[in-house]
């Protein structure tokens, strides 16, 4: 049975889900504006071969909001915390988009403690130069601003403005994102919504950890598998777009943005030689959503074959 419980990480009250399954322990990692939550799906399908647990970095979802902790080293001392309060000696790390700098941080701090790690589109190797987003077309025809009054007023509100401010979401629309969106809000007594707003955190994180990321993949001793995406659209465009812009953006996703996840994994490629690394026919960020049978079929396949060696 799936339960959502609390741990406390040195004074920090963090969140996770526990798909209620046995055996070996893998710990899954959200994104920077994510939660647990959006593993839901992918957990309840590998929860039949591994106790698959969802842990809610600080400042997200209904873990603790501190004004501190927002480093690196802290957000992986907050993984090994929930190691120790779950009594998990070993653990199989996977983890999406930022969770792709904490895991092999965790794993050259604590080697014994990592069985594997996978990579759902999170290999961010520092590059020079990093790509000029300044011509991306689709970033002007996005919200900047977080929900209004209006988008609160309820449920249906509220995930009709996600769908206009995350297009890409809305094409792969589920449960997991509704769920996790979900816990970015208080439901009033009238049905209305109170929101919790992440994105300062989130700025603070990106700003601790971006500009001197340094991921130590060589250094990782246990086997990594890198899942990555390869579709030749831009799926954040707007539903309403136009053919002109919806042409521009791919265009700008072939030229620009499709090359840097290319190259990006290619890096990583050459840091480790013996990882695993599988391309799917998508382009979407959360591949593990827009092709989740396939994203399990790779995992399971991976982990297994090293399981079995050893």
């Amino acid at each position: 049975m799936t339960q959502e419980q609390f741990f406390d990480s040195d004074g920090v009250k963090l969140h996770y889900i526990d798909w209620g399954s046995s055996g070996r322990a893998m710990v899954l990692l959200a994104g920077l504006g994510d939660n647990a939550q959006i593993y839901r799906g992918l957990a309840a399908r590998l929860a039949s071969r591994y106790r698959a647990l969802g842990l809610t970095r600080r400042g997200h979802g209904r873990s603790d909001h501190p004004d501190f902790g927002y480093d690196l080293d802290t957000l992986v001392e907050d993984i090994r915390r929930f190691l120790d309060a779950l009594e998990i000696e070993q653990a199989i790390l996977v983890g999406h988009s930022f969770a792709g700098l904490e895991m092999p941080h965790f794993a050259t701090r604590y080697p014994h403690r990592v069985e594997a790690i996978v990579y759902l589109d999170a290999l961010f190797p520092r590059l020079e130069p990093e790509p000029d987003l300044s011509g991306d077309p689709v970033l002007p025809a996005l919200p900047t601003e977080g929900p209004a009054p209006g988008d609160l007023a309820s449920r249906g509100a509220y995930m009709a403005y996600y769908k206009r401010a995350r297009p890409a979401w809305a094409r792969i629309w589920c449960k997991a994102i509704k769920a996790d969106i979900m816990d970015k809000v208080t439901v009033q007594a009238d049905g209305s919504l109170s929101f919790h707003h992440d994105d300062e955190v989130m700025h603070r994180i990106y700003r601790s950890v971006w500009p001197s990321r340094n991921p130590e993949y060589g250094r990782v001793t246990a086997p990594q598998l890198a899942i990555v995406p390869d579709g030749d659209y831009y799926p954040s465009v707007p539903l309403d777009a136009s053919a002109e812009l919806q042409q521009a953006a791919d265009e700008y996703w072939r030229a620009v943005l499709l090359p840097w996840i290319r190259l990006r994994t290619e890096t990583f490629h050459k840091a480790v030689p013996s990882a695993r690394i599988i391309e799917l026919d998508t382009p979407h960020h959360h591949l593990f959503l827009a092709k989740e049978h396939e994203t399990v079929e790779t995992m399971e396949a991976f982990l297994v074959s090293k399981f079995e060696a050893d």
